[in-house]
C-alpha cells in the first residue's frame, strides 16, 4: 500500500547523590563538561495550539485534546533551556493524542539562549520549591472541582526535567506514569520504594552525562526497590530527542516518542470494566458524530452507524487476538487489490490512542464490493484493529472515497471515545 495524501495529512494525533559542587549536576561529570553536551538548534518550533496559565503561582503551559473526552493528564517538565516553544510544542503533542498536558516552568520565566545561562538558571533552582511546584501542578490536575478532575497522572522531562520527572515520582504517590529521558537518576534503593507509579526511562548510549554503566546501575536499584521500570536505549547522544538541541537525532527521537505514547497511553487509559465485548459480558460505550445515524443490524456488530448517508462504519469484537492486528490490515488492502504491508509501510503508519492502546490507522483506495453487496467502483477503506486483553477489536469506515474522506476525522474521533 503506499501512502495517500489523507493518510499522510492524518494528524499524530547515575550513580548515588554526591556534593553538587564536586561532581556536577549529573553526579558523574563536572558542570563543564555537561554543558558541553549541549548546543542550541536554531530551528523554529511548529506555531503552539495551547495557553500560557499560572498554576500554584508558576507560569505554565497548558494545551487540550480537541474533538474528544481527555484519557488523563501528563506534567511536561522542560530540559535545561527553560521552557521554550519546542517544549511547549511536545506539550501540545501529548494534547494531540488525548492528554491534558501542563508545562510547568521551574526557571521563573527565564528561557536561555546560551549554555552559561542555561547553567546559571539551572543552579538558581531549589529543590524544595521545584518539587512544591510539580506538586502543586499535580493537584491543580486532579482537583475533583477544577477544571481538569483527571482520574489519571503522569510526568515527563528530558534532561533537566528528566531529573525532575524521578523526583517527583518519588515525591507524590498518586502519580500512575513517570518518564525520564536522559535525566539525573537516583540509586538508592530506599528513595525509589517511595515510587507507587510504573516507570519509562529513555536513554542514549553514547551520553557521558548518563553513561550506560549509570542506567544499568539505576534499573539495578529499582529492581532492588521491587518497582517497574521500562529501559529504551538508543544508539544517539545526550539531548538527542529534544528538537531545541542540536544533537537532535530525529530517527532515534521518533523511535523513542513511539514507546513513550504507547507507554503513557497503557498506564493512563481509564480503567476497563470486567467483562468481554466479543462475549456480550462487557458494553461498549463511544461518542459518535453529530449526523451519524444507526447503521445496520449484525449478529457480529457491536456497533453499526452510517455516516453522511454513504459510508458504513462497523465496530467488531473478535475473540482471542482476531487474527492479529497486521493480517486484518492486510485483509483490508487486499479487499481494494492493493499488495500486503512491508514492514516499513506498516511500522510508518500513523497510530492514535484507542482502547488504552495506540491502533495504527490503515487507509486505501480502490474498487471493492461493499457488506451489502454494492460495487464501490471509486472507494475507500479507513479501518483500525486493537488487540485487548483476551480479544481484538475491529473498527472500519468504508464507502465512496470523498465521502469517507470527509467522515475521516469524525470516524477517528469517534475510536478514540471509545470505553
Amino acid at each position: 500500500m503506499h501512502p495517500t495524501p489523507l493518510l499522510a495529512s492524518l494528524p499524530l494525533l547515575l550513580a548515588a547523590p554526591l556534593d553538587q559542587d564536586e561532581m556536577g549536576w549529573t553526579g558523574v561529570l563536572d558542570e563543564a563538561a555537561f554543558a558541553a553536551l549541549h548546543e542550541l538548534t536554531e530551528d523554529e518550533a511548529p506555531e503552539l495550539l495551547g495557553e500560557d496559565v499560572e498554576v500554584a503561582g508558576a507560569q505554565c503551559y497548558l494545551s487540550r485534546p480537541d474533538g474528544v473526552e481527555p484519557i488523563g493528564a501528563v506534567i511536561v517538565i522542560h530540559e535545561w533551556w527553560g521552557l521554550n516553544d519546542h517544549v511547549k510544542h511536545w506539550t501540545d503533542r501529548l494534547a494531540a493524542d488525548g492528554y491534558v498536558a501542563l508545562a510547568v516552568d521551574l526557571y521563573g520565566g527565564v528561557v536561555a539562549t546560551t549554555r552559561e545561562e542555561a547553567m546559571q538558571a539551572m543552579r538558581s533552582v531549589e529543590d524544595d520549591a521545584a518539587l512544591a511546584t510539580m506538586k502543586g501542578a499535580h493537584a491543580w490536575l486532579t482537583d475533583p472541582d477544577g477544571d481538569v478532575a483527571a482520574e489519571r497522572t503522569g510526568v515527563i522531562g528530558w534532561c533537566f526535567g528528566g531529573g525532575r520527572s524521578l523526583q517527583l515520582a518519588i515525591g507524590e504517590p498518586e502519580l500512575d506514569a513517570a518518564v525520564v529521558y536522559y535525566g539525573r537518576l537516583v540509586t538508592d534503593a530506599e528513595q525509589l520504594a517511595k515510587i507507587e507509579a510504573p516507570m519509562l526511562g529513555v536513554f542514549g548510549e553514547q551520553d557521558s552525562g548518563i553513561p550506560p554503566e549509570a542506567v544499568e546501575e539505576f534499573a539495578g536499584a529499582m529492581r532492588e526497590a521491587g518497582k517497574s521500570l521500562e529501559v529504551h536505549s538508543y544508539d544517539a547522544p545526550h539531548a538527542f530527542a529534544n528538537p531545541s538541541s542540536g544533537r537532535y537525532d530525529a530517527e532515534s527521537a521518533a523511535a523513542a516518542w513511539r514507546e513513550t505514547r504507547a507507554f503513557l497511553c497503557r498506564e493512563l487509559w481509564p480503567e476497563s470494566p470486567n467483562g468481554l465485548l466479543s462475549r456480550g459480558t462487557r458494553t461498549l460505550e463511544g461518542e459518535a458524530p453529530g449526523g451519524w445515524e444507526q447503521g445496520r443490524e449484525s449478529s457480529m456488530r457491536i456497533a453499526s452507524w452510517t455516516a453522511r448517508g454513504t459510508c458504513d462504519v462497523s465496530v467488531i469484537p473478535l475473540g482471542g487476538n482476531g487474527g492479529g492486528v497486521r493480517a486484518n490490515l492486510n485483509r483490508w488492502a487486499s479487499q481494494v487489490g492493493d499488495e500486503a504491508l512491508s514492514d516499513d509501510e506498516f511500522e510508518g503508519l500513523p497510530r492514535i490512542p484507542v482502547m488504552g492502546r495506540l491502533a495504527p490507522i490503515f487507509y486505501a483506495e480502490g474498487s471493492f464490493t461493499d457488506m451489502s453487496g454494492v460495487e464501490m467502483a471509486n472507494g475507500a477503506v479507513m479501518g483500525l484493529f486493537v488487540e485487548l486483553e483476551g480479544e481484538a477489536l475491529s473498527m472500519k469506515l468504508s464507502g465512496p472515497r470523498e465521502d469517507v474522506e470527509a467522515a475521516a476525522e469524525g470516524f477517528l474521533n469517534y475510536c478514540r471515545s471509545l470505553r
